[in-house]
């Protein structure tokens, strides 16, 4: 096998030489081959194509990245730094919040323990370590703040969790308090327990007359002004609309895709229906596709869903997809070194073929005929076709049919 080539384990029409292949690989490496087809047909040379970037182009970022990689179990920060860098308000909180997240703020804790300082107690209360939580919250000069600013029914919740808990919860907490998210209210008034506790230490604080009035005015004023420049951006408005598959023009035949998986990359399914202007069902198919990304799993539901419907002589087809990743790539082409390429080329076959083909991205409300992805994780991994409805699917024929429709917010 030492001189096999990847092409001599591939035979048109079939696939994979099964037999040849799994004597010598793992059932997960089974899995992720299922997803990958052997271009035969269009002729294309090979490329090759950079792993650490999802375009499949180098960088030495991700170079730099894979080099770097520590795979040593760790907490997963990725949630909390999330609603960091979403939190309205100004930079340089943000910016305050990350480093609080690593752990980088300078403490009299930290200090001392990197030999700075003789004590790590707090030099405002003298009561305890002065820690990243201990100046934050549970210091009496900020305890006595929060409770004054801190709804009562919030209060036990707020004072017992750890400094993580607590970032993490009180960030993506959006209920109102005098106006203003309690989001946005406790991130400005962390902001200015850290400016305060360095100004005691240095001895650079203004007098002011009530610090709870001026976390709760300055919090106002930044919701505001987040708020004013959002409503200059358009884009970032949502707006309720009604949502619900539509019948194709008359001659043409509309194919709806879809696609169900277990992780990303993760075990992965597709299944399509095909139906005339009067919703009619005209054909469906299911296909258990293996382990694979979900983008790729998307792109073989678009695959097998023009396969099937070129197969059975549709003259004129309207295509729907609920990714516009998918419908990008179709409509305005992928490079070369995409790692998606290999199926992109094998769609742009058929949609070169004698038919017209209109490529439509739709939300996922706009087609409900999932039954058949979800159907296809019992099947072997193969294509199977389906002349008639199956069972299950027939109430959300009718439903599409006669116009059902269902609420979703979309961006104006």
């Amino acid at each position: 096998m030492m001189d096999t080539r990847v092409k001599d384990l591939w035979r048109i029409g079939t696939g994979w030489l099964l037999d040849r292949i799994l004597p010598y690989i793992s059932m997960n490496t089974h899995l992720e081959l299922s997803a990958v087809v052997l271009d035969s047909v269009t002729g294309a040379r090979d490329m090759i194509s950079w792993s650490g970037e999802a375009d499949g182009r180098f960088s030495v970022k991700s170079a730099y990245g894979l080099l770097t990689r520590d795979d040593t179990p760790r907490p997963d920060m990725g949630a909390l730094f999330g609603r960091v860098w979403r939190i309205k308000v100004p930079e340089r909180v943000r910016v305050f919040f990350w480093l609080l997240g690593n752990q980088a703020i300078m403490t009299n804790e930290e200090r001392h323990r990197r030999h700075l300082c003789a004590s790590d107690l707090c030099e405002v209360c003298k009561g305890g370590v002065e820690s990243a939580m201990h100046i934050l919250r549970d210091c009496p000069t900020m305890e006595g703040i929060w409770l004054r600013i801190v709804p009562p029914r919030k209060r036990h919740e707020f004072f017992k969790k750890s400094l993580f808990e607590w970032v993490y919860g009180n960030l993506g907490d959006d209920a109102v308090v005098d106006g203003v998210p309690w989001s946005v209210m406790f991130a400005m008034g962390v902001w200015w327990g850290w400016k305060w506790r360095c100004g005691n230490v240095f001895g650079e604080n203004r007098k002011c007359r009530d610090r709870v009035q001026f976390v709760k005015n300055v919090a106002k004023e930044v919701f505001q002004a987040h708020g004013s420049r959002a409503g200059n951006d358009r884009g970032r408005n949502r707006v309720e609309r009604l949502i619900g598959w539509g019948s194709p023009g008359v001659g043409w035949v509309k194919l709806n895709t879809d696609g169900a998986s277990r992780g990303n990359p993760g075990l992965a399914t597709a299944g399509g229906v095909l139906r005339d202007e009067e919703g009619n069902w005209r054909g469906g198919f299911a296909a258990n596709i293996g382990r694979c990304s979900a983008p790729l799993a998307e792109l073989w539901e678009v695959y097998y869903g023009l396969y099937f419907a070129w197969a059975i002589r549709i003259p004129q087809l309207e295509l729907e997809v609920d990714s516009e990743i998918v419908v990008g790539f179709l409509k305005t082409g992928i490079s070369d070194t995409h790692p998606l390429f290999f199926l992109v080329r094998l769609c742009y076959g058929f949609l070169s073929k004698d038919w017209r083909v209109q490529i439509t991205h739709v939300y996922r409300e706009a087609n409900h005929l999932n039954g058949l992805a979800n159907y296809a994780f019992s099947l072997p991994s193969d294509l199977h076709f389906y002349d008639l409805c199956r069972d299950g699917l027939s109430s959300c024929l009718s439903d599409d049919a006669r116009g059902a429709v269902y609420p979703r917010r979309v961006l104006l």
